[in-house]
């Protein structure tokens, strides 16, 4: 029998003759190479190049198949201060025509929708600033503003009508010259200064447009009362329909140039779903439904009305998520007041949602206000927000029908039944 000299076993070894290893699975491997293999220098590199490989492939293997822990959901953001909100005014005789929606704009701006036409205002007393007159015959139903540095669409006012959508779009670079303004007087140079010197921005939509109001959908027999917006979703709840539709920008930036705006919804949301026991989406204060987004769960939540319920749909797959979902519950104190229905909703960024109610509450004989505070997630409620106190001959306060959000989460603003919008602040 021929025996190795040790030479000749240094020899194989340093050459990877006999080449043994463990991967990062735990996993031994060996080698052996033809000794012709040796005598070939470019036959060697070849075949060291496929071990390599090899390795390689089977260490990736085994550390995309390893166990891992599950991720965390990201938090929500930071509630800086308990919502406790009290109200600061109340402005009356806004429009000639009774208004039928609002939306919160830039800073102390809001856009209030009547019969003929939208308007821009300011919080703080009233003062028409701006107003966009509706084609003859054509009364808005919705309104939705998208204040959202994240999104293509920010500085998107979004007018909804029975059968199509219109949209003005602001230069989000145009800074309010009056935001600092006492009686109306403009800031002094020395003020202006000051603001450039702490880098306090307010940007305004007055005089902002960057072109008169264009359609950007059309959906025929629909019966359009809410719309939303995403940084890459459209939604717009169809009232006679019982659903929401979801639409990309992408597929309505394609139809930009195309005479019919028309085109067929992504998803439907709202359908009954019994393997999840959840009765489907009835609205039923006619004209009103108010579907919002929820940036920090990344849902839809629309006011379920018919069916006492608030519900939350995910906005990538359309399905309900029952978890945040929440409807009048016997025996709960504090509920959907009374057999008031929710018939608008604001979510803020704190993740607190603010809900409406329908029905006048009779405040003098002790009911609850028709505005309630939940937690976002669990419908926990969280505080009530007192309304204004009645006339002395017992006149019943008017219920909110609409409700919009400021940029902060520090005022809610209340289209009321009568025409008035009250405006509340965190104390």
């Amino acid at each position: 029998m021929q025996h190795e000299t040790k030479n000749e076993r240094r020899e194989k070894k340093a050459l990877g003759y006999k080449h043994e290893w463990t991967d990062t699975g735990g996993h031994s491997h060996r080698v052996i190479f033809d000794k012709k293999t040796l005598e070939r220098p470019q036959t060697t590199w070849k075949a060291l190049i496929v071990v390599a490989a090899l390795g390689l492939l089977v260490g990736g293997v085994a550390i995309l198949t390893a166990p891992r822990k599950a991720a965390e959901p990201l938090p929500l953001a930071p509630t800086n201060v308990r919502p406790d909100f009290a109200l600061a005014a109340t402005l009356r005789n806004l429009t000639t025509e009774r208004p039928v929606a609002l939306a919160a704009g830039w800073g102390d701006e809001f856009f209030l929708a009547d019969k003929g036409g939208v308007g821009l205002y300011r919080v703080g007393d009233g003062a028409r600033l701006q107003y966009w007159e509706s084609p003859e015959g054509d009364a808005p139903t919705a309104l939705t503003f998208v204040a959202d540095e994240t999104s293509e669409k920010n500085g998107a006012l979004l007018i909804a009508y029975p059968e199509r959508i219109d949209a003005i779009y602001f230069a989000p670079d145009r800074v309010s010259n009056d935001a600092s303004a006492n009686e109306g007087e403009k800031k002094n140079d020395e003020e202006a200064d000051a603001t450039e010197t702490t880098g306090a921005t307010v940007r305004s939509a007055q005089d902002a447009a960057l072109g008169a109001a264009t359609t950007i959908l059309s959906i025929p027999g629909a019966s359009i009362a809410a719309v939303a917006a995403t940084p890459e979703r459209l939604f717009v709840g169809d009232f006679n329909a019982d659903c929401v539709r979801r639409y990309s920008w992408r597929k309505l930036d394609a139809l930009r140039d195309v005479e019919k705006k028309e085109t067929p919804p992504d998803c439907e949301i709202g359908a009954p779903d019994g393997a999840l026991a959840y009765p489907g989406l009835r609205p039923a204060t006619e004209p009103y439904m108010c579907v919002v987004y929820s940036p920090s769960t990344n849902e839809i939540v629309v006011a379920n009305s018919g069916l006492f319920r608030v519900d939350a749909f995910n906005v990538d797959s359309g399905v309900w998520n029952a978890e945040h979902s929440w409807t009048k519950a016997p025996g709960t104190e504090r509920a959907f007041s009374g057999a008031a229905n929710p018939i608008a909703l604001v979510v803020s960024p704190s993740g607190w949602i603010a809900t409406a109610e329908t029905g006048k509450i009779d405040v003098a004989a002790g009911k609850k206000s028709p505005l309630q505070i939940f937690d976002a997630k669990s419908g926990s409620w969280i505080s009530e927000i007192a309304v204004g106190v009645p006339a002395e001959n017992g006149a019943r306060v008017a219920s909110p029908i609409g409700l919009a959000i400021s940029e902060d989460g520090r005022q809610i603003l209340a289209l009321k039944s009568n025409g008035e919008v009250e405006i509340y602040a965190n104390r």
